[in-house]
């Protein structure tokens, strides 16, 4: 039995609980089983795809998943104390692709905003889910898209009512720890629905990460690690913009380095409406973000910035896809990487002009910065253009420190290694510092310098605002060709 077969051996094993939503919800039951052909059909891609040719799934294929049970107790009094937070805001945790309300921040909610998990969500607006779920996220040649549906059971829904700003982020924070029962590894699939209605406003945090990141200990000294197993993440996000809506979208993956993390994120965005994407990947022994952005309303604005940071023999994959398919709609996109040991990265990035998409405004960069010779990225930014009046760019560049930068800043006395991490965050700060929330940066911040830290050899960075700052503006420090 290969893989796939064994994903959909495990769908007729499936929990009371998607059984009894069956019977309550039969749309959902046409919806998973749909799901399920369409991955039957695809199955799990293969190196002669040419999205995934760079990309190989063979950690996911030798391995035999278990379902990540609800969790009945995980250390409460250590979590509470330990979770990473804005500082303000509201906040919904998940364990293992399950909603734990005892370590939620869910109260008091302003009026105009829906906020909850996905199971509640499915028996009090079901109405909204069955006009929308599934019907954003694109399944064709999404294997893992479809999957996902197959499989969710637990999540976020988020809506935010017409006119209605929301100023405090909404942390959604998922934690993945290995069962110290069983040994075997765990998949879940996170799903989240985020509608905003005409002229709302909010911003949201999808934070991935493992439960050793927390510094929680298992009592048991006999017990293996709490994350010592190679747990498969496969999580799907659906939003849908209404005109003139606007959000703000942070995404942080810092899961544990022997774990899989395949992620989608796919948005429609109607007239006026405004998307930014901030997606930082940190963790996994294998990663890969698929985000596919359809302009469907006039001077609809999205923005997509991205930094990945890898090491060791880590895999990080990036596909983005922007449809512009009206006219007068703009798209940014700016990717930045860092890789080290013998990590390997993939950037494919594509834009879509169709003909009625005329006045178009299209731009797209790739920056990558290789710290050892043993570091491997492959970039492919794309444009296709079928319309004659827009204005569309892209490009990608691949390089290491500058020698001459790091003998400037050592004249100057900074050590080597500080000046070769001063380098480096000078490469990526301008990511950082698109992101304008303050509580966000302060949640955001800290993992990305621990991670810079570990790919340099430093014990910590001790960073000059002014020197970063010059370096930033300057545009000094790296030589990519």
């Amino acid at each position: 039995m290969n893989a796939s077969e064994r994903f959909c051996t495990a769908y007729t094993q499936s929990s009371a609980s998607i059984r009894d939503q069956h019977q309550q919800l039969p749309w959902l039951k046409n919806l998973r089983e749909n799901a399920l052909h369409e991955f039957a059909a695809q199955g799990l891609p293969k190196p002669y795809d040419e999205d995934w040719k760079y990309t190989n799934l063979k950690q996911l294929e030798q391995l035999e998943f278990c379902r990540a049970e609800r969790p009945a107790s995980l250390l409460p009094k250590q979590m509470s104390t330990s979770l990473p937070a804005c500082e303000v805001g509201y906040q919904l945790v998940f364990v293992n692709g399950w909603y734990m309300e005892d370590l939620s921040t869910v109260d008091h909610l302003p009026s105009g905003l829906v906020l909850c998990n996905f199971a509640q969500a499915l028996s009090e607006y079901s109405a909204d889910l069955e006009a929308t779920l599934g019907h954003i996220a694109d399944r064709e040649g999404q294997p893992f898209a479809a999957l996902n549906t197959a499989f969710m059971e637990d999540g976020v829904f988020l809506r935010v009512a017409a006119d209605t700003v929301i100023h405090d982020p909404i942390h959604c924070l998922f934690l993945s720890t290995a069962s110290a029962d069983d040994a075997r590894p765990r998949v879940s699939y996170p799903r989240l629905l985020i509608l905003l209605e005409d002229n709302a406003e909010v911003s949201v945090v999808e934070h991935y990460l493992g439960i050793k990141s927390l510094g929680i200990e298992s009592p048991n000294l006999d017990e293996p690690e709490l994350e010592k197993n190679n747990n498969f993440t496969n999580t799907l996000t659906e939003i849908q913009l209404h005109p003139g809506a606007s959000l703000n979208h942070y995404k942080l993956q810092c899961e544990s380095c022997d774990s899989s993390h395949i992620a989608g994120i796919h948005i429609e965005q109607q007239r006026g409406s405004r998307f930014t994407s901030h997606n930082l990947s940190l963790g996994a022994a294998l990663a890969r973000n698929d985000i596919r952005i359809k302009l469907t309303g006039e001077n609809a604005r999205c923005c997509l910035n991205g930094v990945y940071l890898v090491g060791g023999h880590q895999h990080i994959d990036n596909h983005t896809q922007v449809d512009h398919l009206v006219p007068s709609c703009c798209s940014e996109e700016l990717y930045k990487g860092v890789i080290q040991g013998r990590a390997r990265a993939v950037f494919n990035g594509k834009v879509v002009v169709e003909p009625d998409a005329q006045q178009s405004d299209a731009r797209q960069i790739n920056k990558n910065l290789l710290l050892s010779e043993k570091a491997e990225v492959d970039s492919k930014p794309e444009l296709q253009i079928f319309a004659d009046d827009v204005k569309c760019s892209h490009g990608a560049t691949v390089g290491q420190l500058d020698a001459r930068a790091l003998f400037y800043l050592q004249s100057r006395g900074i050590s080597k290694i500080d000046a070769q991490a001063l380098l480096v965050y000078a490469f990526v700060s301008e990511i950082l510092e698109a992101i304008d929330h303050p509580g966000v940066q302060q949640l955001i911040q800290p993992p990305v310098l621990d991670q810079l830290s570990d790919l340099i050899g430093a014990d910590s960075i001790r960073l000059q605002p002014q020197i970063s700052t010059f370096l930033t503006k300057s545009g000094e420090g790296v030589s990519c060709h």
